[in-house]
């Protein structure tokens, strides 16, 4: 096993040392980078309003195929195959 003279865990701790502050940079850059932020930003309202459009969408959806199953009973029922307004009554 070899032992570490001062100068090498010196050299060492100095790598160390000069690894942590490069990371300290990094996210201290990330940070200040608004840039990014804003970017970041505009993609979540874009993706919630899709998410939000989508929902709109299914919903209305929903509410057609119900009208349209409503309008099938009603002409079946009359058993003319006609719609059943005001006259048919």
């Amino acid at each position: 096993m070899t032992r570490l003279t001062r100068a090498d865990e010196l050299r060492l701790d100095a790598v160390a040392k000069r690894q942590e502050l490069a990371n300290t940079l990094d996210q201290l850059v990330a940070k200040a980078d608004w840039r990014s932020h804003v970017a970041r930003g505009r993609r979540k309202r874009i993706v919630r309003a899709t998410a939000a459009t989508v929902g709109v969408a299914l919903g209305a959806a929903a509410v057609a195929v119900g009208a349209l199953r409503q309008a099938a009973r009603s002409r079946s029922v009359g058993g003319r195959g006609a719609w059943r307004g005001r006259r048919g009554r």
